[in-house]
């Protein structure tokens, strides 16, 4: 007895579904919505201040000790530090199966460790991880607050009353509030006067300390009025009566043992500490409070929380106090939101009206928006499952997986409703994997382009997946409860002659078969014409033949006076390809006529992102930049003179000032609303570089809006490179000196720089060096470190004494020299100092000279790390010789442990940016193995990846007759278009196979060409669909980087390939070979 298959019932699929549908729609609000995806790179960065120190100072105290211990954690790639005057960092590459959260902890108990043995006067080490080109954990809303009092009473204040109040909204990360900087107390000394008392800086800070010391001196028991006994801790301190700090409360005693006041001894100011950087909005030190959200936090839920706490807060401000938000990165969210409802509306509204038109049932347009609607709920509760984040980039990938989504439904529902099956269900399931294998290439691309585009791919790949079940199972229910589908029985003769998208009448379609079978029987009899148009329209890259083949050079150890045998094949190509006959008469010629679209795409497209202006709002940038040796308080006098320049325009709504040090500070400048797309920008910026230069003082860089202007003037630091390592500072730093000597005897090379760092420009940075008359210091028994403590006082400052506590708040205390403002180098050479009775000018016992040095200490791998760069004037292949025999020669005597390498300029970029393209060729296997599962062919599926040059075809044409600039987004249009673009083949090719298997009896050019009936109108929906879904990119006021260069290649390669279906297929197929 044969048993009814059990299956759900259409109503039941469809009750399923609504609930998945309510599911996720409810589940859709606890997405997180931020700006910026937070994946972050294996790169964490370690930053540290030592105000007043040298770079030798801190790289000794700080940075090496940092090294030491951070280097023993597991999984480190790569450490680099840089220790430059009064700060360092150290950089720190992570492997990529490493969990950079785990590392981070790990890093700071490391610091906390550590943090003991630093000197004092050394801030605390802050560690950040670095995320993808911008920074997700930067900032989401920061407010500026203003009040008639001094800077740091309104940090205070904010700190104690808004940041507390802040700091309980949840999905806050963190809450920094600055503007203003610490007081301390300054002690400025006459050097002068220390010496007629006999007393050194020593004696002074010993005083000091002394009187600040709290010594624990054990545990004593004593007995309460009730008699009984306690513990307590017994401290030696000193006797504070004051709550500021006074000088005449402590004695110093020289060595003679006369006692003074320190009174007497120095001057005392209590001052906010010194900047060493200035912020500024509209001109105005104000105090700002940024907050940084949660990583997985929805930025605009948590911009409305904080805004509305901060207008209940607002109410209670004491008199005088104002805050104003500066910026809100929520508002741009909900700019970029508004584009893709807009893009998604615009695509979803013309698709319909197109399916409208097309089928004129107004029941299946509500059949594929309510499958969308099913698909994006459902699949937000797998985007909350996985943790996906909505940014800018999935957000945008949601854009474009609508159109993928809808072909699916277009596809399975005209078969349904057409033959009354889904046995197009395994085409369809074929060609989504080949789109998920297109996807699927960006998890092996580069770490900073995954970053970015993880999310993006991920959200295409679920809601694909999710189409899949959608298309097989609510599709079909919602037919049939929709009644879409009659119930009538179709003849065979009925379904062979249906009717395709805009042809009416059987004469019609009569007429079109006869023309396109002529079509492909003409093509098919001049095949060899039409496959090698096609192939010269793809381009065969004899433009890229190198114009010799040369021996290959090792990097280093290659002799290059030892001759090579080249060989036999090597001299014919130089005979041929590489004479000058060819070079000069065939190759102009050839490339053209051989090069096809491809030659244009290589040579004439420009490589290279959209600059982004607009992205955000439009907005100019002032640069100034001083010469080394500049102090910040100079640039900070001259870019103010700017600022009160711009201030004085109204159309100017904000804008920012960051004086980084002493040699630059940058403003950036933003306009009111209705000024943003007119001509005032414009004119501004003509104004602007006016006053750079009726201004002067500086180099000053004006860009933004077109063109920029600069007035620096730099010197090229030289193309040709080389890098040194070692493990001693100094030792290295004379081999460097040595090589220079040796470089500079080539007469070809005039000057030789040495930094810690390759530059395009000279660095212009100094220092005075001592070069000591060692007999002259044994003739006045003077020792080169006593020396250098009898000078040291005279030009010290920032001496860090200690902390005054006062009401918990700590107030250090710092030694200044009044001389060190007073006396220049020449005061310092005839200075007459004295040492053991022994009277002495610097200029007797040292030469003084000044002359450039590297201004940072690179270390590579705790490897010190010198850099050589010079310009030599001769052929590359002559300077490439020069450099790798001086390498070579310099590497057989050095000591071990120290090495020289060579660093071409050149194209690096293309061997790394190009090898990425090999990535197509995995998608081609991906795209063979999947239909040939399909097709039960090894043969089919070589037919379909033959289509794929075809549509790339359109990409090169569309770069290159548009002028578009190809970046990131270029190559993901061709990934894309390699899993899109066969999908149309695949459906007409499957159904071709069905004809076949069902009707043996009909020749192969029948049997493609009912295929072609059947198939075309919902392939050229898809098509459509697809293009549609791609225009919202391309419409704006300017063209976005990544995006414009993926919709237009996108577009461009569609359509060549819808042209490739109607010709080349049944060409490839090879249904016009007649039979007997």
């Amino acid at each position: 007895m044969k048993k009814n298959k059990r299956r759900l019932s259409p109503f039941s699929i469809i009750i399923i579904f609504v609930c998945l549908l309510l599911l996720g729609l409810f589940m859709a609000p606890q997405l997180p919505v931020k700006l910026n995806p937070s994946k972050k790179q294996p790169l964490v960065s370690i930053s540290f201040n030592m105000k007043g120190q040298s770079a030798r100072v801190i790289e000794m105290e700080v940075t090496s000790k940092l090294e030491a211990m951070l280097n023993r954690i597991d999984g480190i790639q790569s450490l680099n530090s840089y220790s430059s005057n009064g700060s360092g960092y150290i950089l720190i590459r992570l492997s990529e199966h490493i969990n950079p959260d785990i590392v981070r902890f790990e890093i700071s108990s490391i610091i906390r460790q550590t943090w003991p043995l630093l000197p004092k006067g050394v801030s605390y080490p802050s560690v950040s991880m670095s995320g993808t080109e911008e920074e997700s954990d930067r900032p989401f809303i920061r407010y500026i607050i203003n009040a008639p009092t001094s800077s740091i009473l309104i940090q205070d204040y904010v700190e104690n009353n808004i940041k507390t109040k802040l700091s309980g909204i949840k999905d806050i990360s963190h809450i920094e509030v600055n503007g203003s900087y610490r007081m301390i107390y300054k002690l400025t000394y006459d050097f002068g006067q220390l010496q007629r008392y006999k007393i050194s800086v020593n004696d002074i800070k010993s005083a000091i300390q002394l009187y600040l010391n709290q010594e624990f001196l054990g545990l004593g028991r004593i007995e309460r009025e009730n008699g009984q006994e306690e513990w307590i801790s017994v401290a030696l301190t000193s006797e504070m009566q004051n709550q500021t700090f006074d000088p005449s409360d402590i004695q110093v005693k020289n060595n003679e043992g006369t006692i003074i006041s320190l009174s007497q001894l120095v001057y005392i100011s209590f001052e906010e500490e010194e900047a060493s950087s200035y912020f500024r909005i509209n001109g105005l030190n104000s105090i700002y409070l940024s907050i940084t959200a949660d990583k997985a936090a929805n930025q605009l839920l948590l911009s409305n929380q904080v805004q509305d706490l901060m207008k209940i807060i607002e109410t209670s401000l004491p008199v005088g106090y104002e805050f104003h938000l500066s910026y809100n990165a929520s508002e741009y969210i909900k700019t970029e939101i508004n584009k893709i409802y807009f893009r998604s509306g615009t695509t979803i509204l013309v698709l319909l009206c197109f399916i409208l038109i097309i089928y004129r049932n107004l029941k299946y347009s509500f059949l594929i928006i309510i499958s969308l609607i099913t698909n994006i709920a459902i699949a937000a509760i797998f985007y909350y499952l996985l943790k996906i984040e909505l940014q800018m980039f999935s957000l945008a990938g949601l854009t474009i997986s609508l159109t993928l989504i809808i072909d699916n439904t277009i596809i399975i529902s005209d078969q349904i409703v057409q033959r009354g099956n889904t046995k197009s269900f395994w085409a369809i399931l074929t060609a989504t994997i080949t789109t998920i294998g297109a996807l699927v290439i960006i998890f092996f691309m580069d770490a900073s382009i995954r970053g970015k585009l993880l999310d993006f791919a991920w959200i295409i790949i679920i809601n694909l997946i999710i189409s899949l079940f959608i298309a097989i199972l609510l599709v079909p229910a919602l037919i049939e409860q929709l009644n879409i589908i009659s119930k009538k029985k179709r003849s065979q003769n009925e379904e062979y002659c249906k009717l395709t998208s805009f042809i009416k009448g059987k004469k019609s379609l009569i007429a079109f078969h006869r023309v396109y079978k002529s079509v492909i029987l003409f093509m098919y009899r001049k095949r060899i014409w039409f496959i090698s148009i096609i192939v010269l329209a793809f381009g065969l890259p004899v433009f890229l033949l190198p114009e010799k083949i040369e021996m290959k050079e090792n990097k280093i150890t290659q002799e290059f006076e030892q001759k090579q045998t080249i060989g036999f094949w090597s001299d014919l190509y130089n005979d041929t390809f590489g004479s000058i006959f060819y070079k000069e008469i065939i190759k102009p010629v050839s490339d053209i006529i051989l090069g096809g679209t491809m030659r244009l795409f290589v040579q004439k497209v420009q490589n290279g992102s959209y600059l982004s202006e607009g992205r955000e709002e439009t907005s100019l940038n002032v640069t100034a930049s001083l010469p080394n040796g500049s102090t910040i308080f100079q640039m900070n006098s001259l870019i103010e003179k700017m600022e009160n320049y711009i201030i004085g325009y109204p159309e100017v709504k904000q804008f920012e000032t960051f004086v980084e040090n002493g040699k630059r500070a940058s403003i950036r400048i933003f306009f009111t609303k209705e000024y943003q797309r007119g001509q005032f920008p414009h004119i501004l910026k003509q104004e602007l570089i006016s006053k750079a230069l009726e201004l002067g003082g500086g180099s000053w860089n004006v860009y933004g809006l077109g063109d920029g202007f600069n007035n620096d003037v730099k010197e090229q630091a030289g193309t040709s490179r080389i890098k040194l390592l070692g493990y001693s500072y100094d030792d290295l730093n004379a081999l460097a000196l040595v090589m220079k000597d040796s470089l500079l005897q080539h007469q070809r090379i005039k000057e030789v720089s040495i930094d810690s760092r390759f530059s395009w420009y000279k660095n212009d940075y100094e220092e005075f060096s001592f070069d000591l008359n060692k007999e002259r210091l044994s003739q006045g028994n003077i020792l080169p470190l006593e020396l250098y403590h009898s000078l040291t006082p005279m030009f010290d400052r920032n001496i860090y004494v200690g902390d005054w506590i006062n009401n918990e708040k700590i107030e250090p205390i710092f030694l200044y020299s009044k001389q060190v403002d007073e006396l220049d180098i020449w005061n310092m050479e005839n200075y007459p100092g004295k040492m053991r009775n022994t009277e002495y000018k610097l200029t007797d016992i040292a030469d003084i000279e000044k002359g450039q040095v590297p201004q940072d200490i690179a270390k590579e791998n705790q490897q010190y790390r010198l850099c050589l760069q010079y310009e030599y004037i001769g052929s590359p292949q002559q300077s490439r010789y020069v450099m790798e025999k001086t390498i070579s020669t310099f590497n057989k005597v050095v000591p071990l442990g120290y090495q020289a390498e060579s660093d071409l300029l050149g194209y690096w970029w293309n061997e790394e940016g190009n090898s990425q393209y090999w990535l197509l060729l995995l998608l081609i296997a991906i795209i063979f193995f999947t239909t040939s599962i399909l097709f039960n062919s090894l043969s089919q599926p070589l037919i379909i990846i033959f289509i794929i040059p075809i549509s790339f075809v359109g990409v090169f044409l569309v770069f290159y007759l548009f002028e578009l600039n190809f970046d990131q987004g270029g190559f993901a249009a061709f990934i894309l278009l390699s899993g899109i673009s066969v999908n149309a083949n695949i459906y007409i090719l499957d159904e071709y196979n069905n004809i076949r298997k069902k009707w043996p009896g009909v020749t192969p050019i029948k049997a493609y060409i009912q295929a072609w009936d059947r198939k075309i109108r919902p392939i050229f929906l898809t098509i459509v669909s697809t293009i549609l879904g791609f225009i919202p990119f391309m419409i704006g006021d300017y063209k976005e980087a990544f995006w414009f260069p993926l919709a237009a290649g996108t577009i461009g390669g569609l359509i060549l390939s819808f042209i490739a279906l109607f010709f080349f297929l049944p060409l490839f197929i090879g249904v016009g070979k007649k039979l007997n």
